[in-house]
């Protein structure tokens, strides 16, 4: 079962793009939730991706690539029920910002997403329901710029959460995002940029990202620094070293104290399309290399094929490596 809450956000309130500071948040609840009112469970935050909302992992099924998929909750009270995963609430809050997606991270332009999420968040769904509060029990995952998101809060907090699943998530930016600003400029000279595009996914991606990771309040009306000069395409290193900060092929490297006191589990398509299977094996690569317990899965698939379903699986880890 999935309920909708409304929350009102102090760290969403007041940001330069307008974004709403009040949010829905689904929040599923186990099959035996209603009726076992004495039992608390672990908890897990699931982040969804690029210009999606909280309720997109399913208040229903999906259509993708000819076939229905089911809601999250189907998927997760059948992997209960054939005793795949334990009972576990898991929590879907709403990212989504007017530039797609500030890929959850803390901005005075977007808002401040990874407070809202880390602290707000967090503090509604123990003070409203019957979890145990307390980081062993606690994990974050999500997909695309919700796996990004949940790399970079998870070890950003490893006070709140113990166990982290980034699922394809979005890094190597010096090979994703280059190529992002590239088409963006291709298809936009020798017009002036002049924000994202309407069709034009590139140039979402480059804003938004932006509005996360490089933002600049003196610079209207977007209020962003953007990383490669216009049109030539050369980098603007102080813009381009504040992206890498964020990657989480390169960020691991600062946060090693950190990342040894979590659970972490890596998951990504072997056939991406976005390339981001190889930023998932580099950070496996150096993760191994510093000694940083992890498990890291690949699977037949791109970006999105299995997008729900290996969410479910997350939570599967999940109920193994969170304390109940």
């Amino acid at each position: 079962m999935i309920v909708v809450e409304r929350i009102e956000s102090a760290h969403l309130a007041r940001n330069l793009l307008g974004n709403s500071s009040r949010r829905d948040l689904a929040v599923y609840l186990p099959p035996s939730y209603a009726t076992d009112r004495s039992r608390r469970y672990p908890v897990v935050y699931l982040l969804h991706g690029f210009s999606s909302r909280s309720t997109s992992w399913g208040l229903g099924p999906a259509l993708a690539f000819g076939a229905l998929i089911p809601p999250i909750d189907q998927l997760l009270d059948e992997a209960i029920a054939s005793k795949a995963a334990a009972e576990l609430i898991v929590v879907m809050p709403d990212g989504w910002s007017a530039f797609g997606c500030a890929n959850w991270l803390n901005s005075p332009v977007a808002g401040s997403f990874e407070s809202y999420v880390a602290e707000e968040v967090v503090g509604y769904v123990d003070a409203h329901f019957r979890t145990i509060p307390r980081r062993e029990s606690r994990g974050i995952t999500g997909a695309s710029s919700g796996g990004m998101g949940s790399w970079n809060i998870g070890t950003s907090n490893p006070e709140v959460f113990s166990a982290v699943a980034p699922l394809s998530a979005g890094g190597h930016f010096d090979v994703t995002a280059r190529s992002w600003f590239r088409n963006y400029f291709d298809r936009q000279y020798p017009r002036p940029l002049a924000g994202p595009v309407s069709g034009e996914i590139n140039s979402w991606l480059c804003y938004g990202l932006a509005s996360g990771l490089s933002p600049n309040v003196d610079n209207p009306p977007f209020f962003v620094d953007l990383p490669f000069e216009y049109p030539s395409g050369d980098v603007i290193p102080a813009v381009w070293d504040r992206w890498l900060a964020g990657d989480l092929s390169l960020n691991w490297r600062t946060r090693q104290a950190d990342l040894r006191r979590l659970r972490i589990l890596l998951d990504v398509g072997s056939q991406d399309e976005l390339g981001l299977q190889y930023g998932h094996r580099i950070l496996s690569r150096g993760l191994a290399g510093a000694g940083i317990a992890h498990e890291a899965r690949e699977y037949e698939g791109g970006h999105t094929t299995y997008l729900r379903e290996r969410a479910a699986l997350a939570c599967e880890w999940f109920s193994e490596v969170l304390e109940r």
